[in-house]
């Protein structure tokens, strides 16, 4: 990155939304971010959203401080952005109960987070967004949680009573997630959230373990 950041453009990265990355600031600021590799328009809004790139500057910044009278560059660290301890997180249904599918401030963010998930397969991978990110491949549950909830599928925590996915780590081996269904028609259910991980690059397969319970394991499809 050859020209060196503003007080306002290190302002608009630390402002940030947390889940998504998606900039607040104001247009001539995320245009520079923008010509900077730091930041990316999308969305029928045309918001502007923070790259990868622009999220390991953000960890950066969020331990160093704005230092708005100071435009000295701040070295970008090597790894992948890790996930924020705070804002966003995809319901994987393990949890209390939530606002469930039917909340507007939920499906708004859930949407814009899927959006911004999107943004970084097409950013990362020349244009392809059939497959998961480097980033999701770090966070399978998280991933994996985010597509089922987005294309509407309600997580088993939603609603005390009601049908819904949970999504946790496999135990058979490391990197791969478990997909179940709790409520009535597990298989019906579980089939058609493994047609849509599938769409979304992810490698599925029914399986019925001892006790006679239906479950999915998802891995991210390589090529």
């Amino acid at each position: 990155m050859a020209e060196a950041l503003s007080g306002a453009q290190r302002r608009a990265i630390l402002e940030s939304d947390a889940g998504t990355g998606r900039l607040g600031a104001r247009v001539p600021t995320c245009e520079a971010l923008a010509r900077l590799g730091l930041a990316v328009r999308y969305g029928r809004v045309g918001g502007y959203y923070l790259t990868p790139e622009g999220l390991r500057v953000r960890d950066v910044l969020a331990r160093v401080g704005p230092e708005p009278g100071h435009r000295q560059e701040p070295p970008v660290p090597a790894a992948a952005p890790t996930a924020p301890a705070t804002g966003f997180a995809a319901d994987d249904g393990t949890g209390a109960p939530g606002p469930g599918p039917a909340s507007p401030s939920r499906a708004a963010e859930v949407a814009t987070a899927w959006s911004g998930l999107l943004e970084i397969r097409r950013v990362l991978q020349d244009g392809d967004v059939t497959r998961p990110a480097p980033w999701e491949r770090e966070r399978p549950v998280h991933a994996v949680a985010l597509a089922l909830e987005a294309a509407g599928h309600s997580p088993a925590s939603g609603a005390a009573g009601t049908d819904g996915y949970s999504v946790s780590p496999a135990t058979q081996q490391k990197g791969l997630v478990e997909v179940a269904w709790h409520g009535s028609d597990a298989v019906t259910s579980l089939t058609a959230c493994q047609r849509l991980l599938e769409r979304y690059g992810w490698q599925c397969t029914l399986h019925r373990d001892r006790h006679g319970r239906s479950f999915v394991l998802a891995s991210p499809r390589r090529a």
